[in-house]
């Protein structure tokens, strides 16, 4: 007899009468019938089955994120952000922690492919929800800075499963929506939580159970809607979680993060800058079709610890008496305040995009007359100097032709030997000039009037080191036009860089507004009152980097001074005060959050659902779908479909 399969919170018993859906016979005139929901669970392994195609990170791509590729880091935000922001707020039930949970853990997946031998065997979005799980387990704190983001929201049509998924108690919710939104195995479970896996199946089906009782029967045919519904959910594409919106300013702060973590510091000290035309480059802000980014410059020591190790060594204390125990505790603030110093420096505006790089000359010398190959002087990337010999051709009346070089130059092709035989027009070489590359980039309408001929542009070339300075050198006044907005080619060139190619892949930065030397003090230090913001300073005696509990310090007696703020690339601002200056000492008030009164009254764990097309996946073992009649199902409603836990 066959086991009854667990589904989206649904037991799906075998019915009596299986409805059926009628199509073509293709090989008879007349209509057959196949089962609607084995017609269903077919189409969930199929779906599943694709989830697991390509589950890797390409050498290709590994090789683009440990150089700091803008383009490879972009397409990572592109494909995984909007789900993994639904997940970490789902997990956190709050965006004070969500978001600072969704950096952590985008920071901790970016520090482990980057120090990473060869790429690894998962793809990164199982990196990243497996991350979210470990610094999750450990706790994170609030951050106000992110009150104010709006909670993710997935179509209409999808919100049922969204409230399922919030009636699970805390003990279970969390490996649920690993498995079937995550798409981490029961096994991979298993191994982030330090158990076996039967005991997460068991919680898997302990949650999934929680569900069914919780929605309640369904007639037949709401079933099959439902798994319908869920499949297009669940699809390994994502696009079920198309329609959320990922905030400008969560955005901003991950990509401010991530330029920390790859030593692109977005804030430095104008006065320690050198004149050297390398400049650090920034990945571009997605969220908008015209792509800005903010760039700030300040003094600072930058420390990079990494969540994942410190996850690895407190993951079993911080764990067990969630796996063992139902929390029922009460979160509670804990207030600390911190000293820092005001630095200078600068915030930037600017626009960015990316292209791949063409030589400003390039000239193919081909032969005029047939003849034979009597001297070749040089190999394919030897540079030639102009009027230099490459190769001497005999014609066939017996007189020789030099091919020199036009200017100075880069022999980039030679496909010819000596004593080759060669016809009338054939190819002797291609050379490209010394006189640099340059790069179509494409502008959004609502920045064009701000690109200038002459401006100064910030070159990042992926297949070398460091960032190059160039120059804009045209702007076309015929935009072009898609999805509603229209976007205008501007030409930006820059000098010849040794080793770098036609047809490599670039990127450009064009600041296109400067806020020019100020005050810069983090973010959270500025507090509003009405219409006017403020910091306070110091308590007299103290020194950078203290730290006082809530019971050592009394705001109160501190001594407030009235500021007007301006630019802010998300961590930093500037601010303008006669009463302030650089080195000053301010305090900045940190909020983080601990929960107690927990107790363990149930026995459980964290599991996740055996649904489709989950990590966890669906086990027909070797049920034979081919030969499935349903005339044979067992009568009234004994029985079901072969299901099981999966994904060990």
């Amino acid at each position: 007899m066959c086991a009854a399969i667990i589904l989206d919170g649904t037991a799906i018993q075998p019915p009596s009468v299986v409805l059926q859906i009628n199509r073509p016979s293709p090989d008879q005139g007349h209509r057959t019938t196949e089962p609607k929901i084995i017609f269903l669970y077919k189409a969930a392994i199929e779906l599943q089955s694709k989830a697991t195609e390509d589950e890797y990170v390409d050498y290709e791509t590994f090789k683009r994120i440990k150089k700091g590729n803008g383009k490879a880091l972009e397409a990572l935000i592109d494909a995984h952000l909007k789900k993994a922001w639904f997940i970490s707020f789902q997990l956190t039930e709050h965006v004070c922690r969500g978001a600072p949970l969704l950096i952590k853990a985008w920071k901790a997946s970016l520090e482990q492919i980057i120090s990473a031998q060869t790429a690894p065997k998962e793809d990164f979005r199982e990196i990243l929800h497996s991350n979210l799980l470990k610094l999750y387990l450990i706790g994170v704190e609030d951050d106000p800075e992110f009150e104010s983001l709006p909670v993710p929201q997935v179509a209409k049509k999808y919100q049922q499963f969204v409230a399922e998924t919030e009636l699970l108690p805390n003990d279970l919710k969390p490996a649920y929506l690993m498995n079937v939104y995550g798409n981490l195995s029961t096994a991979r479970l298993a191994q982030i939580l330090g158990i076996p896996t039967e005991s997460v199946a068991d919680s898997v089906k302990q949650a999934a159970e929680n569900i069914t009782k919780a929605s309640g029967a369904l007639r037949r045919d709401k079933q099959a809607a439902k798994i319908q519904l869920s499949a297009e959910f669940r699809n390994p594409s994502d696009s079920g979680f198309e329609d959320i919106v990922i905030p400008a300013y969560l955005n901003t702060a991950l990509i401010h993060e991530i330029n920390h973590l790859l030593n692109k510091p977005v804030i430095q000290n104008r006065k320690e800058q050198n004149a050297m035309t390398t400049k650090t480059n920034n990945i571009r802000a997605k969220g908008s079709t015209k792509a800005v980014s903010k760039r700030s410059n300040k003094k600072a020591k930058i420390i990079v610890i990494s969540a994942v190790v410190l996850a690895v060594v407190i993951l079993g204390l911080i764990f067990i008496p969630k796996l063992v125990g139902r929390n029922t505790g009460k979160n509670t603030s804990i207030t600390t305040y911190n000293v820092e110093t005001i630095t200078t420096g600068n915030v930037d505006t600017t626009i960015s995009g990316s292209g791949t790089l063409s030589p400003v000359s390039k000239e193919t010398l081909a032969t005029a007359k047939a003849g034979t190959v009597t001297a070749v002087n040089y190999e394919v990337g030897d540079k030639v100097e102009e009027g230099a010999v490459i190769a001497v051709i005999k014609e066939e009346n017996g007189s020789e032709t030099d091919f020199t070089a036009p200017y100075d130059c880069i022999l980039i092709e030679l496909p010819i030997s000596t004593e080759d035989e060669l016809a009338a027009n054939s190819q002797i070489a291609m050379v490209m000039g010394t006189d640099g590359f340059t790069m179509g980039i494409a502008v959004d309408e609502l920045d064009i009037s701000t690109v200038k001929v002459g401006q100064e542009v910030d070159f990042t070339i992926d297949a070398v080191d460091g960032s190059y300075t160039g120059r804009v050198t045209a702007v076309s006044y015929n935009g072009s036009s898609s999805g509603g907005t229209t976007a205008y080619q501007i030409t930006a060139q820059v000098d010849y860089v040794e080793g770098v190619y036609p047809g490599m892949s670039a990127s450009a930065e064009i600041v296109i507004e400067s806020s020019g030397e100020g005050l810069l003090v983090p973010v959270d230090a500025v507090r509003t009152s009405g219409d006017q913001n403020y910091v306070y300073l110091a308590p007299s005696g103290a020194a950078e980097g203290t730290e006082y509990e809530e019971d050592q310090l009394d705001v109160s007696n501190l001594t407030k001074v009235t500021v007007e703020t301006g630019m802010s690339d998300g961590s930093y601002i500037l601010i303008e005060s006669d009463e302030l200056a650089e080195g000053d000492l301010i305090v900045i008030t940190k909020i983080t959050s601990t929960q107690t009164g927990s107790d363990s009254e149930s026995q459980g764990g964290f599991g996740g659902m055996s649904g489709f097309p989950g990590g966890g996946g669906m086990d027909f073992g070797d049920f034979d779908f081919e030969n499935f009649d349903p005339n044979n199902m067992p009568p009234n409603g004994e029985g079901g479909f072969p299901g099981g836990m999966g994904g060990n």
